[in-house]
C-alpha cells in the first residue's frame, strides 16, 4: 500500500461484502440507510465534519482554498466524504493539539482504500460497533495503534 492510492468516494462500486452493516445496500435496503444516517448524524456530534477551511484553521494552516484541500489530501491520507453536494472532513481523523493525522487512522485509510473500499465506507467502519473490541467502535480506539490496526487487518483486509 503507498500513500497515492487514488480516493474513492460513494459513487464508486464497494467491494461487495465489506461494507459495515449500516453502509450494504445503501439505498436498497431502508433500516441500513437509516442506520448509516444516525452512524452519520453521531459522527457529527462526537467529532464534526468540516469543510476544508474548517478543519484547516483547527490545524493551524492557511492559504487559499484550493492550497488548504491539497495540504489535506495531497497524499491522501485522510478522508473526505460527500455528504449532500459537499465534501467534508470527519474530525475523528484528526489530533488538534498536534495538528496532523492520528497514525493508526492514517494507516487503516490506506488499508481501506487498498481493499476498494470508499471514504464514506471507511468512515462508517470507525462509527460501527465491532465484536472484536467487545461492542466498542474503532473511533473509540483510535488512539491505541495496536489494537486498532489488529481489528482493521482483520475486518477490511480480508
Amino acid at each position: 500500500m503507498n500513500d497515492r492510492q487514488p480516493q474513492r468516494h460513494s459513487s464508486e462500486k464497494a467491494v461487495p461484502g465489506t461494507a459495515p452493516a449500516a453502509k450494504r445496500g445503501a439505498g436498497k435496503n431502508p433500516a441500513a440507510d437509516r442506520e448509516a444516517e444516525k452512524q452519520w448524524q453521531v459522527m457529527e456530534r462526537e467529532g464534526g465534519l468540516f469543510t476544508v477551511a474548517e478543519i484547516a484553521q483547527r490545524l493551524g494552516f492557511g492559504g487559499g482554498p484550493n492550497a488548504m484541500a491539497r495540504q489535506l489530501t495531497g497524499k491522501g491520507r485522510v478522508l473526505a466524504v460527500k455528504r449532500g453536494e459537499h465534501f467534508l472532513y470527519p474530525g475523528f481523523q484528526f489530533d488538534s493539539a498536534s495538528a496532523r493525522v492520528i497514525p493508526a487512522v492514517k494507516d487503516v485509510i490506506r488499508m481501506g482504500r487498498y481493499a476498494g473500499w470508499p471514504d464514506e465506507q471507511i468512515a462508517l467502519w470507525f462509527f460501527t460497533p465491532n465484536r472484536q473490541l467487545s461492542g466498542k467502535r474503532p473511533v473509540d480506539v483510535r488512539t491505541n495503534e495496536e489494537q486498532l490496526l489488529s481489528v482493521a487487518e482483520e475486518n477490511i483486509a480480508k
